[in-house]
């Protein structure tokens, strides 16, 4: 279980996280776009589950090695 949580983790940093973030990488004052708040929201959001399934699955390896 704790491997398949690393792997999602993994899996949704690539689909999710770093698409938001190249998009983000290109924005200046002048281009960025109308919804680009939401945008960063999102990608906090995203990242804030992404670290509590990381942290869940070290806890579970950690109680699976106990």
């Amino acid at each position: 279980t704790a491997g398949a949580l690393l792997l999602l983790s993994v899996i949704m940093s690539l689909l999710l996280l770093v698409p938001i973030n190249n998009q983000g990488k290109t924005w200046t004052p002048d281009n960025r776009p109308a919804d680009w708040k939401q945008q960063m929201n999102r990608w906090d959001r995203l990242h804030y589950v992404r670290v509590a399934i990381i942290v869940t699955a070290f806890a579970l390896l950690a109680t699976a090695l106990a």
